[in-house]
């Protein structure tokens, strides 16, 4: 339980960074990383397909309702709910692959955005105007994915717990 409330305090905590900093920084291309995406993959790949969908949906709606949100009220929900259930069933069937789920992830998040943002009839939302930021993006995305996620993941965990082998190499007779 205080593992959960760990990450929903993380995740607020991305939501106001990303809202306040990331999104203000002038980086090249007009685009910046996705720290609330990434705090969702993170927690998704360490709990599994429905908390990812249901911590995925509230930190899109989260996102959506956040003051700068010039877009379809539920969109952000949306994508980040579905990149929540796939990060949280790759990770369930995949433990050992959670490095390139977590990249996955990370390069679908934009052109998920992009896509549901044309679905929904955006107005704005067209192939010029998505197609050049997109690769800043998913690049930024990349860049940022594995601190971000390997940092949520460490702290949705908790503590690590050491495990016990006994010492069998070292007792003379024994093998």
């Amino acid at each position: 339980m205080s593992r959960d409330l760990g990450a929903v305090a993380v995740l607020l905590l991305a939501l106001v960074v990303q809202v306040t900093f990331v999104n203000r920084i002038p980086l090249p291309g007009g685009a910046a990383p996705d720290l609330v995406l990434l705090t969702v993959v993170g927690y998704a790949l360490v709990r599994g397909a429905a908390a990812g969908a249901v911590m995925g949906f509230g930190a899109g709606f989260a996102g959506d309702v956040l003051p700068p949100a010039a877009h379809v009220l539920g969109q952000y929900a949306l994508v980040l709910c579905l990149i929540g259930f796939a990060a949280g069933r790759a990770g369930e069937s995949r433990p050992d692959a959670r490095l390139p789920v977590a990249l996955a992830c990370a390069a679908a998040g934009p052109p998920a955005v992009a896509v549901v943002s044309v679905l929904l009839g955006e107005p704005g939302a067209g192939g010029d105007v998505l197609a050049s930021p997109l690769p800043w993006a998913i690049g930024y995305n990349l860049l940022a994915a594995p601190p971000m996620v390997w940092l949520v993941m460490r702290i949705v965990k908790g503590p690590r717990e050491r495990e016990l082998r006994p010492v069998t190499h070292l007792v003379r007779g024994r093998r």
